[in-house]
């Protein structure tokens, strides 16, 4: 017994001696005229921005602002299901993905969109390369995942790869590299997504990516875990450990960079780090909100926006 009481002490002065003093950002609640889900946040330019979500059986909806963000229009439901995932060429075209794999196109920045389902596996990420080259992951729980890609700007899909992890995130770091993540597993492309193939990574459920670079890339794991590559995905090192028995658990939803130095991640119950030195040291933001954040989306090194479970929007900056 006194051995245990030991052991507890110790745990306890380790995580205690682990703690840091919390940064305070300040934020603004934005309306999102809705109380569903919010998943995704992409912005075009520093003026034009788009949120989907959605209730996943009954309703994809879809939000725009022309004033970055301090205001957003009355949500739209462009296709029937949740809306999870989106990428936008430009202010005027781009794609919103959701469950069964719903996939909205529009080239007329949100006035109208052409959508379609497939049935198949939630599209969970979208990303392109260029306006040609795109690849799009679908995952459902832990077990099954797809990776489709498309070289004619995403008039038509290819299956790549149908493999029994669920994927959650895709980026492209360069014109032709690719990232994908999902359940204890990372894929890696080098010719735009026709191929991939497995990196030795085993682990968390990766759920979110960010490459602010080439050779500089981030990986938010579900259960904490924050992995970071300096060389193009060669090798990747651990910026943030796993969660652990004796400690409170964290779970990542979102990582953004604004360059290869200064980021957040962001997740459940108003999870938020901040990193200015490249994922050497992260500060733990005061809890600004219990809703779960879904997405982040940066300005600038200081500044971003939020979204989550809710309809929930938060501008924050410190």
């Amino acid at each position: 017994m006194k051995k245990y009481f030991v052991l507890l002490l110790a745990v306890s002065l380790v995580i205690s001696s682990c703690k840091k003093e919390q940064i305070e950002l300040l934020t603004q609640e934005v309306d999102a005229h809705t109380s569903l889900p919010l998943f995704d946040v992409f912005f075009a330019n520093d003026s034009i921005g788009y949120i989907c979500g959605g209730d996943k059986y009954n309703k994809g909806i879809f939000l725009k602002t022309s004033d970055g963000g301090k205001m957003w229009n009355t949500p739209d439901s462009i296709i029937p299901k949740a809306a999870y995932a989106q990428y936008f060429f430009n202010a005027n075209e781009g794609f919103v993905g959701g469950y069964d794999t719903w996939l909205a196109y529009t080239a007329d920045s949100g006035k109208t969109f052409s959508a379609q389902p497939s049935y198949e596996l939630e599209t969970q990420d979208i990303s392109f390369g260029d306006h040609l080259h795109g690849v799009r992951v679908n995952g459902s729980g832990y077990a099954d995942g797809k990776i489709l890609s498309t070289n004619n700007g995403g008039s038509s899909w290819t299956t790549t790869a149908i493999l029994s992890n669920g994927f959650r995130c895709v980026t492209f770091s360069d014109a032709t590299t690719v990232f994908a993540g999902g359940y204890g597993v990372i894929y890696k492309s080098t010719d735009a997504g026709q191929t991939f193939f497995p990196l030795d990574i085993r682990g968390d459920f990766f759920v979110a990516t960010d490459f602010p670079s080439a050779n500089v890339g981030y990986f938010a794991g579900f259960q904490g875990v924050i992995l970071k590559t300096s060389d193009a995905g060669n090798s990747f090192s651990k910026v943030m450990k796993e969660n652990t028995p004796f400690a409170k658990r964290e779970h990542f939803e979102a990582i953004d960079f604004i360059d290869d130095d200064n980021g957040f991640v962001a997740g459940d119950n108003g999870l938020m780090y901040q990193t200015t030195d490249g994922g050497n040291n992260w500060e733990k933001v005061k809890q600004f909100t219990d809703t779960n954040l879904r997405d982040i989306h940066l300005f600038s090194a200081t500044s971003g926006i939020a979204v989550g479970d809710n309809g929930k929007i938060f501008l924050f900056r410190n």
